[in-house]
């Protein structure tokens, strides 16, 4: 599911240019994906377009503490992705409300282990929700940072 979601990055930088759902899906089986990769990716793109992000918005009023992961949460990121997620959250490269945005975005995966690239394209889609060019430079740096030189 999370190649899909930076496929559709790569080829639409903005969720403005994509194509109605039944469009997509036959570009991305064209792509080469399985249709059941891509109605999950679907469904949860769509679930993350119609979601309200005002009470996510409302936390960016809060300072920016340090986020505890729950168990749970824990649970399903590998260390990688917890100090992936940490470098995120302390960076400053997202607010508090992005961050909180992206901890249920990627609770809502049907994966059980998430790791250090699952965060980095839910991240991703997060900024990329935005649409603002600050976001879209920070897209590019993750989506397209080389793997000698860690983020983290």
């Amino acid at each position: 599911m999370f190649d899909i979601l930076a496929f559709l990055f790569e080829q639409y930088f903005t969720l403005d240019n994509c194509p109605d759902r039944t469009t997509l899906a036959k570009r991305l089986s064209a792509a080469g994906f399985e249709d059941q990769e891509i109605d999950e990716a679907l469904d949860w793109l769509n679930e993350f377009n119609e979601l309200d992000t005002g009470p996510y918005r409302a936390l960016d009023d809060t300072p920016l503490l340090p986020r505890i992961l729950h168990p749970r949460e824990a649970a399903r990121l590998t260390p990688d992705a917890q100090s992936f997620f940490h470098y995120l959250s302390s960076s400053g490269a997202l607010s508090t409300g992005q961050r909180e945005l992206l901890v249920d975005r990627l609770m809502q995966s049907n994966m059980q282990q998430l790791d250090e690239t699952a965060v980095k394209r839910v991240a991703l889609m997060v900024l990329w929700r935005q649409g603002d060019d600050l976001a879209n430079l920070l897209i590019e740096e993750l989506l397209f940072a080389g793997d000698a030189a860690p983020m983290h």
